[in-house]
């Protein structure tokens, strides 16, 4: 029931568009009747096989009318424009007159019709359509960045409180080092998803209350020695596509010379 009330809504609100319009008069539709011995012409030219005058009075006759169907949607001076281009192409080709005159013909139909339709409003131009903007890619770090601040916010208070800050810089080290490199995001999902989570996890009961156990020490070590080695491997895997990187420019270069 709601989508028929919105539809009728719609169909109204159209209704109201449609007649809020301008109605352009007799005025725009008797215009192109000035071409009326056209349509007189155009049979005559095809008995007699005249090309040249066949297609002068065809260009006359459709360019008035595309004119006057332009002036009727409110693009006055457009419309206007045809007219003089339909009324110096009907002279010059269908009645044969002399370029000059022609022109001037043409020149004298467009401010004729200029000055008959001066009354008429102009359409407004619509406005053009807002850029589509595309859709932003989610940053895969925002939650890591997230966790580790979270981290290093509340372990000052938290018992352990400086390996647990320990950790969370190495690992903070790691998602500096993704965020520059972020083709090899993929080689530390595992670690973002295990490692960080876990610490995160580790804080969450520290500050519900719980005691540290006697293996937590040694595990806060080993989570940032764990960092730093998978930082390490990060920059051991650049060298070496950049060693490999080299040598194929360098190959290349030989090739060239040779």
């Amino acid at each position: 029931m709601a989508g028929w009330t919105e539809q009728k809504r719609a169909w109204k609100q159209q209704a109201r568009e449609v007649a809020s319009r301008p109605v352009f008069g007799w005025r725009v539709w008797l215009l192109p009747m000035f071409f009326w011995p056209l349509m007189l012409d155009l049979p005559v030219e095809i008995i007699r096989g005249n090309p040249k005058h066949l297609v002068g009075a065809m260009l006359g006759l459709g360019l008035s009318w595309y004119g006057a169907s332009l002036m009727a949607r409110g693009r006055r001076r457009q419309g206007a424009k045809l007219f003089g281009v339909a009324a110096g192409l009907a002279a010059g080709l269908a009645a044969g007159i002399t370029p000059p005159i022609a022109v001037a013909l043409g020149f004298g139909a467009w401010f004729g019709v200029r000055l008959l339709t001066d009354d008429l409003p102009e359409a407004v131009p619509e406005a053009p359509p807002e850029p589509v903007q595309a859709p932003t890619k989610p940053d895969l770090l925002d939650g890591p960045r997230a966790q580790l601040a979270r981290i290093a916010g509340a372990a000052p208070t938290l018992p352990l409180g400086t390996l647990l800050l320990e950790a969370a810089g190495a690992m903070q080290g790691v998602v500096e080092d993704l965020e520059a490199r972020p083709a090899r995001l993929h080689e530390a999902r595992r670690f973002l998803a295990v490692h960080l989570d876990g610490l995160s996890r580790i804080v969450d009961r520290l500050e519900a209350g719980a005691a540290p156990p006697g293996t937590l020490p040694s595990l806060l070590t080993d989570l940032a020695a764990s960092a730093r080695k998978l930082r390490s491997e990060l920059r051991v895997a650049e060298s070496e596509a950049l060693d490999i990187q080299v040598k194929v420019l360098a190959e290349r270069l030989r090739q060239e010379e040779t």
